[in-house]
């Protein structure tokens, strides 16, 4: 058990030290130089970032369908029928149901 623990506790270090703790000081530097931005320069900084953020959006999705369309265009559609399937013939010992086992609304009848 305390193999366990120890893995565990080494690894919760690993963690903080590669991840939490850098992830941290990089918030509360952006954090700091956010705070200090007047409210119009930061209102256009976000407007920069947004605008930026949904021309490459666009860019990304136009080249998709491009690269999409071009492909289509290349290859030939090729019709392939289904061919009906060749079932083994077996006799089966099943004997068909009657019709007077059964009533109008297809209920058995009770007799």
């Amino acid at each position: 058990m305390s193999l366990l623990t120890n893995l565990r506790a080494a690894r919760g270090t690993v963690y903080d030290t590669v991840w939490r703790n850098p992830k941290g000081k990089l918030s509360a530097k952006l954090r700091k130089a956010c705070d200090n931005l007047p409210h119009n320069q930061r209102l256009t900084v976000v407007t920069v970032m947004l605008s930026v953020f949904v021309l490459v959006a666009f860019f990304l999705f136009g080249h998709a369908c491009y690269r999409i369309g071009l492909g289509h265009s290349r290859q030939a559609v090729e019709v392939e029928h289904i061919r009906s399937l060749e079932l083994p013939a077996t006799n089966n010992d099943v004997q068909p149901l009657t019709p007077s086992a059964y009533d109008n609304a297809g209920m058995e009848s009770e007799d």
